[in-house]
């Protein structure tokens, strides 16, 4: 099939991609050594945003290269259930038709729900086919499929049956919109501006007080004691005595506990153990009673008449004014404090007392610390194992309860006779249930779904039941969003090791944020949000693939560039283009023969192929993607079409050609899957895949042949550039004196530099071609000289003029800190641009003297 003049992406992608699938290329083929990625599951009910995008051009890369490198590949994608985003995106839609969640029984919503996200799904997996990622979807997963459900269950139980679970009345992170407990790592935490206000607690006699600060004097009203520090001079006296609680007739205990700090505030704290993890550690201590004075809508609950019933906010202002009233505001103090905040709604999360089940971490994360110090698992970036390893050690017990229908039951049941009787049993599809006599009730919560999601690893490649795809775990590497590590990635580790007694993976590989083009966090309320369906409908995948991954490095959050993508598209009808003009000059009727290298340029681009090989080994091995993508741009724009193909018009090789395009096709094909895969089987010597070609052998080359033709580029480049310097771009005669490189391939040169002729002289004359090296001249007037050294002052001066604005700029400590950060990159490389002009030039001008 003879090549069409411009390359369509849109023409051609969906039609590789159902040639790929439906030709098993996929799937792993038992042969190799064992490579696997699993794929972080998208949720199966929303669409791709650009950082799935990242993710997927990224796993495609890795598992593209090493299939051909030989190994047995398992790229297994999943969808996921997304327990809480996909239940607020579900009440919407209640909220819409005038209903809730409160009209229908779990099992209704469980159903209505589980339709809902049928009815969804299929886009998701679509856009990752758009996107070219060469998963096997044969062994697609969903969190809410059988197997996933029997083994979360078989590790609840086994945590179970270690005493690793626990159920207990704890602090939790509470939503009262969507009332329902978060994760402290779910907990979006914001820096607002707020007071602090000082209230005084009177002493017991009345005669004295004592002043405590609060930025929740709301919940004043649930205190049960004053706290300060043993060796605090300044209530030592107090201690063991009573104060009375302000708006109320209570009376509470001062107490001491180490967990104050005494400078902080006043140095005296209200302790509120059913509002605050910090209070609710201090009561456990003291055996305080928790009082709750705010209950799980947000209402005040427990409190004097005149503020019960009040929401938060009001009840703060209500409270702040009974205080003023009763004389005991000692002050306030504007603040900049971290407020926790529903990921979702927005709304200010509410510490609440609530019975939930529990996991005891510390043995788990204990395991993990060690498994990290000993090398079994390594990160990109490295930073990030020393900060994985601090989170593991002031993690707090895991909460896994989630008060949402949507999602995986809690096999739990209550006994009705005694409420601290609790069994695991995995019949939750009755509400009730009898075992010898005793009636249980089900527990009515899901699993958080990080639960679930930190067991994907081994759950994915069947490896508790011992399943084909045993082999692939562990994974070989684990790539995600840095955004995740502590929510997922920290999980998998732990459960991980505790499970199957392996770390899931042994490479974590963390990408960044892709922010939008002004750096900014993109969001639907800002509008900034890009599509990447968009993007590709547009440029095409492998452009995006190849822009998305250009100039990113590991772990950064970094902005999105429409630019990238418009080079790489370029870059694609580059390849196409050098595709038709070989596919031209061998004609349909070519037949492949082993490749004999006969010119300079045959032994040079032989050369410059190999170690692009090896150069993509080292990057691709070590995840360098950005480094990667920039070799394979210049290796086939620069190397392959501005050299080779040019000298290639001075000879016939046909052999050579054909090797030259095979070999630029199957180094390109893990980063723009779709153009290689198109030209591969346009090619009329070809009947086979290119997704399943081995990467390129090393070739012989005549090292003194490639090197020669290195000094010959020189040449050029300098005869390129000073005729392009010089006035009225016309062509010009190149003179040389004693030089055999130039003789013998006089014609050589002559195409390469577009040039009128090349000439040998027995004396020299014209402009000197110095920074060659060689004995070379420009055939030049003493006119045509004189104007060209007058325009390279005229330059000199002007650059020289505005390197002094931007040093100026630069040094201007102002102009540092508030002008934008990309404006003043900008400025530093125009700088260094600059200074490596006025070198230039000034190079040029000492060789006219």
């Amino acid at each position: 099939m003879k090549l069409s003049k411009t390359y369509d992406p849109n023409q051609y992608e969906p039609n590789i991609y159902a040639m790929w699938e439906s030709s098993g290329a996929f799937a792993p083929t038992g042969k190799g050594e064992p490579y696997s990625i699993v794929m972080p599951p998208p949720n199966a009910n929303g669409n791709l945003h650009l950082g799935h995008a990242l993710m997927g051009a990224v796993e495609d890369i890795l598992v593209r290269y090493y299939r051909m490198k030989g190994r047995d590949v398992a790229y297994i994608p999943g969808a996921d259930h997304a327990g809480f985003e996909t239940w607020v995106v579900y009440e919407r839609e209640l909220a819409k038709k005038g209903q809730s969640r409160f009209d229908f029984s779990r099992e209704q919503l469980y159903s209505q729900v589980w339709n809902f996200v049928e009815q969804n799904r299929g886009n998701m997996e679509l856009q990752l086919r758009a996107l070219g990622v060469s998963a096997s979807w044969g062994d697609l997963v969903f969190t809410l499929d059988e197997k996933v459900i029997k083994n979360v269950y078989g590790t609840f139980k086994k945590l179970w049956e270690d005493k690793l679970i626990y159920r207990g009345e704890r602090i939790v992170n509470y939503c009262p919109v969507h009332q329902t407990s978060f994760a402290d790592i779910e907990v979006e935490h914001k820096n607002e501006k707020g007071k602090l206000w000082k209230i005084a607690y009177p002493t017991f006699d009345k005669i004295g007080e004592i002043i405590i600060a609060t930025t929740r004097p709301e919940t004043l009203l649930g205190d049960v004691a004053i706290a300060v520090h043993p060796d605090d001079e300044r209530y030592k006296k107090f201690v063991g005595t009573r104060v009375l609680l302000p708006l109320t007739d209570r009376e509470i205990p001062v107490i001491a506990d180490e967990y104050v700090d005494p400078t902080f505030g006043t140095g005296a704290v209200k302790i509120t153990p059913a509002h605050d993890p910090n209070d609710f550690e201090v009561g456990e201590r003291h055996k305080l009673e928790r009082i709750q004075v705010i209950d799980h809508e947000g209402k005040m609950i427990n409190v004097p008449p005149q503020f019960m019933g009040l929401d938060v906010e009001t009840a703060r202002k209500r409270v702040l004014a009974a205080l003023e009233a009763a004389e005991l505001r000692r002050g306030e103090e504007n603040i900049e404090h971290a407020v926790g905040h529903c990921y979702k709604c927005g709304s200010v999360i509410q510490p609440l007392l609530k019975d939930q089940w529990f996991v005891s971490v510390k043995p788990l994360a204990k395991r993990a610390i060690e498994a990290i110090n000993n090398g079994d698992v390594e990160f990109t970036p490295v930073s990030r194992k020393r900060a994985l390893i601090q989170y593991y050690e002031s993690l707090r017990d895991w909460n896994l309860s989630r008060q949402i229908p949507w999602g995986i039951p809690i096999p739990a049941f209550q006994s009705t006779a005694d409420p601290s009787d609790w069994i695991f049993d995995e019949r939750v599809d009755e509400k009730t249930i009898d075992v010898n006599g005793t009636t249980y009730v089900r527990d009515e919560d899901t699993f958080d779904t990080w639960f679930s999601s930190g067991q994907w690893p081994y759950i994915t490649t069947d490896y508790l039941q011992d399943g084909p795809l045993k082999r692939f775990y562990p994974n070989s590497v684990m790539e995600t969003g840095h955004d995740i590590l502590y929510a997922w990635v920290a999980k998998m580790i732990m459960l991980g090791l505790y499970t199957t007694d392996m770390v899931p993976f042994k490479h974590v590989y963390l990408h960044g944020m892709v922010l939008d083009e002004k750096g900014q966090k993109m969001s639907k309320s800002k509008g900034n949000v890009l599509n990447p369906m968009d993007i590709i409908a547009e440029y095409g995948s492998d452009a995006l693939r190849l822009g998305i991954t250009a100039s990113r490095g590991a772990g950064l959050n970094q902005a999105f560039s429409t630019s990238k993508v418009v080079a790489a598209r370029n870059f694609c009808n580059k390849l196409w283009n050098i595709a038709r003009f070989i596919e031209g000059k061998l004609g349909e009727n070519y037949q492949p023969r082993t490749p004999e290298p006969r010119s300079m340029a045959d032994h040079w681009i032989i050369r410059q192929l190999n170690n692009a090989a090896s150069e993509l080994d080292q990057q691709i091995e070590n995840y360098r993607f950005a480094e990667a993508g920039e070799l394979i741009y210049h290796t086939v724009w620069d190397d392959v079409a501005d050299w080779f193909i040019e000298a290639s018009k001075t000879q016939d090789n046909p052999d050579m050609l054909a090797w030259v395009l095979d070999t630029s096709l199957t180094l390109v094909h893990p980063f723009a899957p779709f153009v290689t895969e198109t030209i591969w089987q346009s090619l009329s010597w070809h009947n086979d895949l290119l997704i399943s070609t081995p990467w390129p052998a090393q070739k012989t080359y005549d090292d003194i042949a490639a090197a020669e033709f290195s000094r010959l580029q020189k040449l050029v480049v300098e005869a390129r550039y000073v005729m392009s310097e010089l006035p009225g771009n016309e062509r010009y005669t190149m003179l040389y004196q004693n030089d055999a490189l130039v003789a013998d391939n006089a014609d050589l040169i002559k195409h390469l530099a577009r040039l009128k002729d090349v000439q040998a002289i027995d004396a020299p004359r014209g402009l000197r071609l110095a920074a060659s090296g060689r004995e070379a001249w420009l055939d030049l007037t003493e006119e045509v000289m004189y104007e060209h050294q007058t325009n390279l002052e005229v330059r000199l001066a002007e650059t020289r003029a505005f390197v002094a604005t931007l040093e100026a700029r630069l040094s201007n400590e102002n102009y540092i800190k508030k002008a934008p950060e990309n404006l003043v990159e900008e400025s530093r490389k125009q700088l260094e641009t600059k200074q490596k002009i006025i070198d230039r030039l000034e190079a040029e001008l000492e060789i006219l003297k």
